[in-house]
C-alpha cells in the first residue's frame, strides 16, 4: 500500500483492489478510511467474511455478526485472509436461505404539522426505499440506545426518543445480501427542521424528506412499511399505543 498525504486532501491512498466479487464467502481484512473528510481522514481495519460486493461497497460481517458497509473508494488495501487458528469462523450468511439476521432500531420522527421526516435509502443501484431514519444495533447496544445514535448520525439533531410504537420484521435484499430485520421504531417530535442540514453520514442514503400521509399516497414512492401513510394516520387520530403494534411489511 502506498499513501500520500497531499496539500488539498489530507490522506490519499494509490488504492489497491486485491478483493473482488469473485472472493465473496471468503475471510478478508481491508483497510479504509472512516470519518473521510479532507481535514480528518482516519484509517481503520476491518476484518470478517465478505458476504456481498457491487462495485461501490463491499459487506463484511464480523465474528460478532455485525454488518459493515465499506464504500469502495474509501478503501486503502485490502485482501483475502486465512482463517483465524484459534477462533471460531465468522458466519456464513446473505443468501437467499441463509439471510443475515438482524435487529434494528428506527424512529418516526414527526414535526408540528404532522409530518414524518423519511429517507430515501439505495438498496440497489436504481432503487429507492422510503423509510424512517435507523439502522442495525451495535454490539451490546439495546434499541433505544440505537435510535438515539442513528438520529445523530444520520440527521444529526439530538431529540428526546419517546415510546417504542411499532414493530416490523421484513427480508430484503441490500446490494445483494439478503437481510432478515426485525425493527422497533420509535416515536421522536421536533420542531420545524430542514432536512437540507442533515449529514447523511450512511452509503446508501440520498436524501431526506418530510412527508404528510396524503403526500406519500400521492407520490407513489417505494415505502417501508408499505402501509406506512394509513398507520401515521392512526398514530395521530389516536396517539401513541399502549402496546407497540405490527405494522406488517
Amino acid at each position: 500500500m502506498n499513501v500520500q498525504r497531499g496539500p488539498a486532501t489530507g490522506l490519499r491512498a494509490q488504492y489497491v483492489h486485491r478483493v473482488t466479487d469473485r472472493d465473496i464467502g471468503e475471510r478478508v481484512s481491508v483497510r479504509h478510511l472512516t470519518d473521510a473528510t479532507e481535514e480528518d481522514p482516519r484509517p481503520s481495519d476491518v476484518v470478517g467474511r465478505l458476504i456481498g460486493h457491487d462495485g461501490e461497497v463491499l459487506l463484511i460481517i464480523d465474528r460478532r455478526e455485525q454488518l459493515h458497509v465499506v464504500p469502495s473508494t474509501e478503501v486503502l488495501s485490502s485482501k483475502v485472509i486465512p482463517p483465524h487458528p484459534r477462533r471460531e469462523p465468522e458466519p456464513m450468511v446473505g443468501g437467499e436461505d441463509t439471510p443475515l439476521v438482524r435487529h434494528a432500531a428506527r424512529v418516526l420522527l414527526l414535526d408540528g404539522d404532522g409530518r414524518a421526516l423519511l429517507i430515501a435509502h439505495v438498496p440497489a443501484p436504481g432503487q429507492w426505499v422510503w423509510t424512517a431514519p435507523g439502522g442495525g444495533l451495535q454490539p451490546d447496544e439495546d434499541h433505544r440506545a440505537a435510535a438515539e445514535r442513528e438520529l445523530s448520525e444520520e440527521l444529526g439533531i439530538d431529540v428526546p426518543v419517546g415510546p417504542w410504537i411499532w414493530s416490523r420484521r421484513a427480508t430484503f435484499t441490500f446490494r445483494g445480501v439478503w437481510i432478515d430485520q426485525a425493527e422497533r421504531w420509535f416515536l421522536a417530535r421536533t420542531d420545524r427542521w430542514d432536512p437540507a442540514e442533515a449529514p447523511l453520514d450512511d452509503h446508501g442514503i440520498d436524501e431526506a424528506r418530510w412527508f404528510t400521509s396524503d403526500q406519500l399516497r400521492a407520490a407513489g414512492l417505494e415505502v417501508a412499511p408499505s402501509a406506512l401513510a394509513d398507520h401515521l394516520d392512526v398514530l395521530l387520530r389516536d396517539g401513541p399505543p399502549d402496546q407497540p403494534i405490527d405494522v406488517g411489511r
